[in-house]
């Protein structure tokens, strides 16, 4: 390799200098990929004092997005299903903005970059190595697949804390509207309180109330919040809300019966996981306290066999 560059530079170089030059290509990549990382995860507050924030700044923001989304064609996937599919799991990790899907896919790029600079380092400092194909194999493969992984994490994160906020949620929903105010008015008094201690429901709660605000249906404004998040337990609560507002029942009774029913599903999710405890505590009993049992109870009796054989 060294011998190569130095025939097409014309320059001696050595495989220290290579070396250096590739940790530094890697750093630099990795700085660019975790500033997109920083950009894309942003607070609520964040984002509402970015609204305020001087109109050049955002209009230097909005270039760089502008640029990014204009080579998006040249690294995003041509399958639409694949971009949908992504497109999904940013919602359900909370970023919804319009460049989301291009920076995921910048920010993939940029890291199978870094992985290709660390597997060319390892190659050149690890060349005699054994393991040297497996090390390449594990570096480029995180490159490739570890952002992805990354995105489920986020999204399974947000949807278990939206999920520990829901039956706050509906409590305080059942006590403002049997204490006589409207759904939407209930709604905007319960997104506020939830606010202080479940803020990813709470968002999720206040964009229910400007959508109802702006024309949207209460059943479609909270199916939307369903694809959003991606909590498909919630189709209970947006059928039984859709057929009282049909009849024009009353919407504290039915909230009362649904948070009824969502705490026995509740209690039958814990049941089920604490019955799957047993089948799973089976594999650990096997491979640890079996043998160490056995060792204990037969290892002197074997012992004495073998003494006795001599």
């Amino acid at each position: 390799m060294e011998e190569l560059l130095s025939n097409l530079t014309g320059i001696s170089i050595t495989r220290g200098q290579l070396m250096l030059v590739g940790i530094l290509i890697a750093v630099t990549l990795s700085v660019f990929s975790l500033g997109f990382v920083l950009s894309g995860v942003r607070s609520n507050i964040n984002r509402r004092v970015d609204d305020l924030s001087d109109p050049e700044v955002k209009r230097q923001g909005s270039k760089v997005k502008d640029t990014l989304e204009s080579i998006s064609p040249l690294y995003m996937p041509k399958s639409g299903k694949e971009r949908e599919n992504i497109r999904h799991q940013l919602m359900h990790a909370g970023l919804h903005q319009k460049s989301a899907i291009a920076n995921f896919y910048a920010l993939k790029l940029l890291s199978f970059v870094v992985s290709l600079v660390v597997a060319g380092v390892l190659y050149l400092t690890l060349n005699d190595s054994s393991m040297l194909n497996f090390y390449l194999a594990c570096v480029v493969f995180a490159g490739l697949f570890l952002p992805n992984i990354i995105l489920r994490k986020k999204g399974k994160a947000r949807q278990n804390k939206i999920r520990r906020g829901i039956p706050d949620a509906l409590d305080l929903l059942v006590v403002c509207t049997e204490s006589g105010l409207g759904f939407l008015a209930a709604l905007r008094r319960v997104a506020d309180e939830i606010y202080i201690s479940h803020p990813e429901l709470g968002d999720e709660l206040e964009t229910i109330c400007v959508k109802v605000k702006t024309g949207v249906e209460i059943p479609t404004a909270f199916e939307e919040m369903i694809t959003r998040t991606g909590l498909t337990e919630l189709a209970g609560l947006v059928s039984m809300l859709s057929h009282a507002s049909r009849i024009g029942g009353s919407i504290s009774d039915t909230l009362r019966e649904y948070t009824e029913d969502y705490r026995d599903k509740r209690n039958q999710a814990a049941e089920e996981i604490a019955a799957k405890i047993p089948t799973k505590m089976m594999f650990p009993m096997f491979l640890f306290i079996w043998p160490c049992f056995f060792i204990v109870a037969i290892g002197p009796s074997i012992l004495i066999i073998l003494k006795n054989f001599e």
